[in-house]
């Protein structure tokens, strides 16, 4: 009897790769669709009241409209610069993360205060914040930076712990200078928890701005929410949310990537 080599009668395609929409893509795509498509029949079924809530077209509609008058860019701009500059400032968690996660007489004298600090609801503070820094964009800037250094500078510590000892005595035993112990070993093995950090600290920056704004503020993201709300004009308050939810998507996308750049090892 003669042997019959399978190999030749694998089909074709199978051998070929085929190309997939991402899982990463698909998954929430689909998610999305099932939701706004259940929403909008539930507001064209009249089962939102349009005083208390919207649905995904007039929400589209709304946004529509600011987006050709021009007007969400003006407010855009102005919660941009507040949230750049407070979020830049906030990235001195990462050097100072480092130092307490890698001295221990340093994070023993200041870790206290930090979790102090992290716990305490700022957003109650935000009159203070007025009181201090005026009315302008100063406070704005202060108060985004307050909520995004403690997520950035406490990560950055649990990345340096979690560092391997192994590492750190390997670079010892080869005579490696302080600087090079954390250019060449702690930041590298720190650097997923960093970007953890600035993850979690893009939503409080956002936040930040949008309590400030609401509370005092002639211009803004916040501001436009809040003169909305006070019209009643739901659509409205709601389109501008979504904008805030999706530039917040989008920032951490770009993060992410980023993250792929900065440490390929952690792409899997």
């Amino acid at each position: 009897m003669k042997k019959v080599d399978l190999a030749l009668h694998v089909p074709s395609f199978s051998l070929k790769k085929r190309k997939r929409i991402p899982q990463s893509f698909s998954y929430p795509s689909v998610t999305l669709v099932i939701i706004l498509f259940v929403w909008e029949l539930c507001g064209r079924l009249n089962l939102i009241d349009p005083f208390m809530f919207s649905w995904p077209s007039k929400i589209f509609a709304k946004a529509q409209d600011f987006f050709a008058t021009g007007e969400v860019f003006k407010h855009l701009a102005v919660s941009g610069m507040e949230v750049g500059f407070g979020f830049a400032m906030a990235l001195i968690g990462i050097p100072i993360g480092l130092m307490m996660g890698y001295w221990k007489k340093l994070e023993l004298t200041f870790d206290p205060f930090v979790t102090a600090l992290y716990t305490t609801p700022m957003i109650a503070l935000t009159p203070l914040f007025v009181l201090w820094f005026g009315l302008e964009t100063l406070s704005k800037v202060m108060m985004v930076f307050a909520l995004s250094i403690f997520p950035i500078l406490i990560n950055t510590m649990a990345g340096v712990k979690m560092t391997d000892i192994s590492l750190i005595k390997a670079a010892r035993s080869y005579g490696a200078s302080e600087r090079q112990m954390f250019k060449e070993v702690i930041f590298p093995s720190a650097i997923p928890f960093i970007i953890t950090g600035i993850r979690l600290a893009i939503g409080r920056a956002l936040i930040a701005v949008v309590v400030a704004e609401m509370l005092a503020g002639n211009i803004g993201i916040g501001f436009a929410i809040r003169h909305a709300s006070e019209l009643f004009h739901t659509a409205e308050y709601l389109a501008y949310v979504v904008v805030l939810m999706v530039l917040s998507v989008l920032l951490t996308e770009l993060l992410k990537k980023f993250e792929k750049k900065l440490a390929p090892w952690r792409d899997r």
